[in-house]
């Protein structure tokens, strides 16, 4: 193994370690990344020397920033349309694939959690958080949408949870996540080397991988009095139950005209996104409700491609991460500009003769 590898593997003590490595890019999953990762769970899967799988990242700082859309925006822009097709097929092949992983998978989610790396960790049966998590889908604020199974694991939450997590990109902290049920397990940072030197050290050859694990895990778990949420579970049910993007809106502004400092953060907040996003990402929720696992990540494929041939993906991410001057251009400009004729052409099919994800099989079939 070099340094300069983005992505490290390791296989101790019948444990796969999938080691994140790429720090300048705060792990940003590259396509290879990303295709070395879903290869090694592939040949892991069958491998009997092979009983556990742990996630984690070389940084103390992040986990995983998201996917690589600096590199999905020059490919576009240069003309290459199929860099984008091959990237989030993969990506999306390697969530669904830790979704229904036969053996267990930990992943700990220290640091930043962000789009690509919800992702990665959203279908894995150990989710380990710590004092340093910092958790969001912030794609609202590069004119994307909340992918990589977003459709299907946020549509767990109660649907107001999943329209404010979806909707406005908030940070929100590993008490959050324990509160909502998107983390299982939280331990202090400073005692992960301890638990990482449990697990080297397991006895994994027995039949109950998943009990030891789960023992040795509490074994270094606690309760911390002074962690802190951001969520305000009242507010957001209150606001975020609508059908509508405008009647979200409109909520928040009849209470922030009578003086309620949260809605009227929450209102800016919103009409900063890029009206296309918004309205195509609550659509997207609605779908998402009544469809599996794998319907989900094959409309989200549908939609990242449509997102790719629009103009509020490339001038998101200028804004935000080429010039960094965090001043959008979005076209359309409001929301009112928006018919649902225009949303419905986020959700066409691209491929007549069947999505690229049509060829993965799920355990189920």
């Amino acid at each position: 193994m070099t340094s300069q590898q983005e992505v490290l593997f390791e296989v101790n003590n019948q444990v796969g370690w999938i080691i994140l490595n790429r720090p300048k890019a705060l792990n940003a999953l590259s396509l290879g990344m990303v295709k070395s990762i879903y290869q090694q769970l592939k040949e892991w899967k069958n491998d009997e020397e092979v009983q556990l799988v742990c996630m984690k990242s070389m940084l103390e700082k992040a986990f995983c920033s998201g996917g690589d859309v600096r590199t999905l925006r020059e490919q576009s822009m240069s003309g290459d349309k199929t860099f984008a097709e091959e990237y989030f097929s993969s990506e999306y092949k390697m969530d669904m694939l830790v979704h229904e992983y036969p053996k267990p998978v930990l992943v700990y989610m220290n640091g930043i959690v962000m789009g690509g790396g919800v992702g990665m960790a959203a279908g894995s049966s150990f989710k380990i958080v710590t004092e340093k998590t910092k958790w969001a889908m912030p794609e609202q604020n590069i004119g994307l949408f909340p992918d990589v199974g977003a459709s299907y694991f946020l549509n767990k939450f109660p649907r107001e949870m999943a329209l404010y997590l979806a909707l406005s990109a908030s940070v929100i902290t590993a008490k959050d996540l324990l509160d909502i049920g998107g983390a299982d397990y939280y331990i202090n940072s400073e005692r992960w080397t301890e638990l990482e030197e449990k697990i080297k050290n397991g006895d994994w050859k027995s039949a109950d991988v998943e009990g030891q694990l789960q023992r040795l895990i509490q074994d270094v778990s606690q309760a911390d009095e002074s962690l802190t949420g951001t969520l305000n579970p009242q507010k957001i049910k209150e606001h975020f139950g609508f059908d509508t993007v405008e009647e979200i809106v409109d909520s928040l502004g009849s209470a922030a005209a009578a003086g309620d400092e949260w809605a009227e953060e929450m209102r800016n907040t919103l009409l900063k996104k890029s009206p296309t996003s918004l309205k195509v990402t609550m659509e997207q929720i609605k779908r998402g409700k009544t469809k599996s696992m794998k319907e989900c990540f094959e409309m989200e494929l549908e939609m990242a491609i449509e997102f790719m041939g629009q103009h509020d993906f490339f001038e998101g991410v200028r804004a935000v991460l080429v010039d960094k001057d965090h001043a959008p251009n979005w076209n359309p400009k409001e929301l009112s500009e928006i018919s649902d004729t225009y949303v419905e052409q986020y959700f066409k099919e691209h491929w007549p003769e069947g999505n690229p994800l049509c060829s993965y099989k799920t355990a189920a079939e």
